[in-house]
């Protein structure tokens, strides 16, 4: 009853209304009589008001009761004064008005209407909470526009956890972070929340959210972590600084040569405003000059690309393993100014945030040895703007199947390309000098980029020596055996072939030799199989590795061409004395001329087999 009356103090509250607030629609047979008997029991215990020593604190007028106190004696309705004060000087004075604002709150003790039951009193508990809530939020408002965004960080932490729905407290605590140089936190509690609420509600962040969102997004790449931890949000402006404007390119090679069609398509599939994809991978065998093409053409678009250029090495068919996306994703979200903590294999968030941040930008993100797919997605920006370059040794259909990526195969030089990258390498003197022993160096490397400039590392070493002496050396042992640095085994064409070998399944691993055995470069599944001795759907499952990892290319719907150098070293391995026994099969006859020699017996390293 003396709650019911305190409610509304001040106030005539009608009798009917007394009953149903203290009984509901249940009340005793005598419930007036008893609403009177409890009239004059709280009568005698509520003090009088100073003023008025002869009025009772409780008063009956116009068929209702009313509570006639001081309202400061009642917390709920010095809150309430506390608050309307604190709303009066919010805007003018932030300070004065957080400090109002806690002293309402600090009149709360536990839950309203404690102990009290009924439909009445539920309602109004509900109401009470509300009522608290929003001056809570208020609060907090007015405190981060005092800048004390610090000391009210762990208590808005607490609120998230206890409220995960409260959209009002996560922007408070999203400006908190950021304020406090955690940009990158408060950007993960927007998606954890944005989550939640699709996942449980099946519902959006508010547009409030959203565009707060999108300020900090924007804040946050412009000022980084380094950023003053008071500086309102809507102080920072769209676009990269050019402190923080990311230059990640690797030099370009001095020796670049060539390769005119596939620049001419990477400007009209990366830079042409008609357009549509912006991704584009580049493939091919090992050391056919993927990764240098790239840089490349890089450098020399990168002044369309304002908000610069980021390069990551992914490892995708080095000795270390493969890079992991959410690492990934850390260093660039890091050369943007968003300082972040990888963990792993999780790295959704990371992803999420990543394309939130570059949405707007004109960045190239290049992506160096690419492992797979799966490796390179998270990587992916989201926006239109964004040129993302890749290059792998593998086939990576699924970006162009799901991310609509655009696909290069970089095929080897062509034999006037080869030459001219050979007088660069060795200066125009030395080839002029010896143009047939020349020649017969730039065959052997089969318009390998990479087999030219380990073949010129290894000749600089003597200036003096006559070119003939190593062409010489070619007809005696295996190109494999010339095309490496004498400081080092693991700077060869032997060792990148390595590489992909042992990246092979078991199954293609123990078939790759017979390529050394088929006799022309040029060959059909069912010659493979032959050699193979392996039944022809093995050898097409194989061959499709093997085109995959581009260590095959295919000609005509049946056909394959092996190059050279991937010939000769499946000739080395077949010749091993540890080569597994293939399994046994039916041979498919041979066509006449199966076996007619298409490469000179002294270009491999060891004899062809039968």
């Amino acid at each position: 009853m003396l709650a019911a009356l305190l409610i509304d103090a001040n106030r005539v509250i009608p009798v009917d209304a007394l009953l149903d607030r203290v009984w509901h629609d249940a009340p005793p047979a005598t419930g007036r009589a008893v609403l009177y008997s409890y009239v004059a029991r709280i009568r005698r215990l509520l003090p009088r008001l100073p003023a008025e020593p002869e009025v009772p604190a409780i008063v009956h007028s116009a068929g209702g009761y009313m509570a006639q106190v001081c309202p400061s004696h009642v917390d709920l309705h010095h809150f309430r004064g506390l608050v309307a004060s604190a709303r009066a000087v919010a805007a003018s004075e932030p300070a004065l008005a957080a400090e109002h604002y806690r002293a309402a709150l600090g009149l709360w003790q536990g839950e309203p209407l404690l102990g009290l039951t009924g439909p009445w009193v539920e309602t109004v508990r509900e109401a009470l909470t509300n009522e608290r809530t929003s001056a809570l939020t208020e609060c907090h408002a007015s405190e981060l526009r005092a800048g004390r965004h610090l000391t009210l960080l762990p208590e808005l932490e607490a609120i998230a956890t206890e409220r995960p729905y409260d959209e009002a407290s996560l922007r408070h605590l999203m400006t908190a972070l950021h304020r406090c140089g955690r940009g990158a936190e408060a950007v993960a509690r927007y998606h954890h929340t944005r989550r939640l609420l699709a996942d449980e509600l099946g519902l959006d962040p508010s547009p409030a959210t959203q565009d707060l969102y999108q300020e900090l997004l924007r804040a946050t790449a412009m000022a980084g972590t380094a950023a003053e931890p008071s500086a309102p949000l809507t102080e920072a402006g769209p676009g990269i600084p050019a402190a923080a404007r990311p230059a990640q390119l690797p030099p370009a090679c001095p020796t670049f040569t060539g390769r005119s069609t596939e620049l001419r398509l990477l400007d009209e599939l990366l830079t042409s405003r008609s357009s549509q994809r912006r991704t584009l991978v580049l493939e091919g065998l090992a050391g056919v000059g993927k990764s240098t093409l790239a840089l490349h053409w890089s450098h020399r678009t990168r002044a369309q690309f304002p908000d610069g250029e980021l390069y990551v090495d992914l490892h995708g068919s080095g000795p270390q393993p493969p890079l992991d996306p959410a690492t990934a994703l850390a260093r660039c979200l890091r050369q943007l100014g968003i300082s972040v903590t990888p963990h792993p294999g999780d790295w959704d968030e990371l992803s999420a945030l990543w394309r939130s941040v570059v949405a707007q930008r004109r960045l190239l993100l290049l992506l160096d040895d690419a492992a797979d797919a799966e490796q390179v997605e998270p990587l992916l920006p989201g926006g239109q703007g964004c040129a993302t370059l890749i290059t792998s040794r593998r086939r990576l259909d699924r970006l162009v199947v799901h991310h609509h990526a655009q696909r290069l195969t970089v095929p080897a030089l062509t034999t006037p390309e080869s030459t001219e990258l050979l007088r660069l390498l060795l200066g125009p003197s030395r080839t002029q000098a010896e143009p047939e022993a020349a020649a017969r160096l730039t065959e052997a490397c089969a318009g390998l980029p990479f087999a030219l400039q380990v073949l010129a590392a290894r000749l600089q070493l003597r200036p003096e020596a006559p070119l003939a002496t190593t062409a010489r050396q070619l007809d005696a042992c295996s190109p494999l055996n010339v095309l490496r640095t004498d400081s080092s085994d693991t700077i060869s064409v032997r060792a990148l072939l390595d590489s992909s070998f042992t990246s092979l399944p078991t199954e293609a691993q123990r078939l790759l030799p017979s390529l050394g055995s088929v006799p022309s470069p040029s060959f059909r599944a069912e010659h493979f199989a032959a050699h193979a001795r392996c039944t022809p759907a093995e050898a097409e499952r194989v061959l499709g590795v093997l085109v995959r990892e581009h260590l095959l290319s295919e000609d005509g719907p049946q056909g394959y061409v092996v190059h050279h150098l991937v010939r000769c070293y499946a000739a080395e391995h077949a010749a091993r004395p540890t080569r597994p026994a293939p399994p046994q099969s039916t041979v498919p006859s041979l066509p006449p001329d199966a076996h007619r020699p298409a490469i000179r017996a002294n270009a491999c390293a060891t004899p062809l087999a039968p």
